[in-house]
């Protein structure tokens, strides 16, 4: 007995499963793809601030973070008071327009945060920002 078909099954592409291996795919790249971040330490705690505006990315950037405890980052590397005053005289003689951010945690000492904005003036790094939270206060 013949099957009675009304439709031919025509020999086209079916758009479905392609459908889902170009979706799989998309979510493969979104997964495995990295996307570049500035430099932020997550351990620091900033202290908030009503005032002031986001700055602008900018190419030729430093940013020191200090925590807690007093310990200075630069790229994920601990610096001690010395290496930080040659890498800083570096990014100087490097680009005398090097911008500095300061990252400090709002429980470090005062004292830890002076000591690095003197090593940036010192070295003559005249583009020097402290990174703070944005508060509503």
């Amino acid at each position: 007995m013949k099957a009675l078909l009304t439709e031919e099954d025509g020999g086209g592409v079916r758009m479905a499963p392609l459908i889902d291996v170009v979706f799989l795919l998309l979510v493969f790249f979104l997964v495995a793809t990295t996307f570049y971040e500035e430099e932020k330490d997550i351990t620091i705690r900033l202290a908030g601030a009503s005032e002031g505006d986001a700055r602008d990315r900018i190419p030729d950037l430093l940013v020191i973070n200090i925590g807690e405890a007093g310990v200075i980052v630069v790229n994920q590397r601990v610096y001690a008071e010395p290496e930080l005053e040659a890498l800083l005289r570096e990014s100087v003689a490097r680009n005398a327009n090097v911008a500095t951010i300061i990252r400090c945690d709002r429980r470090a000492r005062h004292a830890d945060f002076v000591k690095v904005l003197n090593l940036c003036e010192r070295t003559g790094a005249r583009q020097v920002s402290v990174a703070t939270l944005h508060t509503d206060e």
